[in-house]
């Protein structure tokens, strides 16, 4: 008979996943949050659930916070410029900054997650440099 594997945490990462959503902007809101919401349950299975969830909890927080206000930040500005007298268009960037960043964010965070999920998987505890302490 075989012992049934430890608690990993491996869900709170995979909920991550859920980025790929194919509705706009609800894709990023669904996994930042569905990250940061799995860690009640989770660290509540075992010290290295506690410890992967609560990595997953804090990258999910830094992505949720980061792309809305990138969101935020492109909408204010959209609105500035229409509020502002007419100028001739002068091209994509300096306008397109915040909305290019957050494709970059957004991408950086698929990355990261699929790298969480991966070593979660493996049973490891899930540690990045830009995350801190965790635990």
């Amino acid at each position: 008979m075989t012992r049934p594997r430890p608690a990993t945490g491996v869900s709170a990462w995979a909920l991550g996943l859920l980025i790929l959503l194919p509705v706009p902007l609800l894709g990023p809101l669904a996994a930042g949050g569905a990250m940061v919401a799995a860690y009640g349950t989770l660290s509540r299975q075992g010290p290295l659930a506690k410890t992967n969830a609560a990595a997953a909890r804090r990258w999910g927080l830094i992505f949720l916070i980061t792309s809305t206000s990138l969101l935020l930040i492109q909408l204010v500005w959209g609105l500035l410029r229409l509020a502002a007298p007419p100028v001739e268009a002068t091209g994509f960037f300096p306008q397109g900054i915040p909305i290019t960043l957050y494709v970059l964010v957004c991408v950086v965070h698929l990355v990261v997650v699929i790298l969480g999920t991966l070593r979660a998987r493996r049973g490891e505890a899930v540690r990045f440099g830009f995350l801190g302490r965790t635990s």
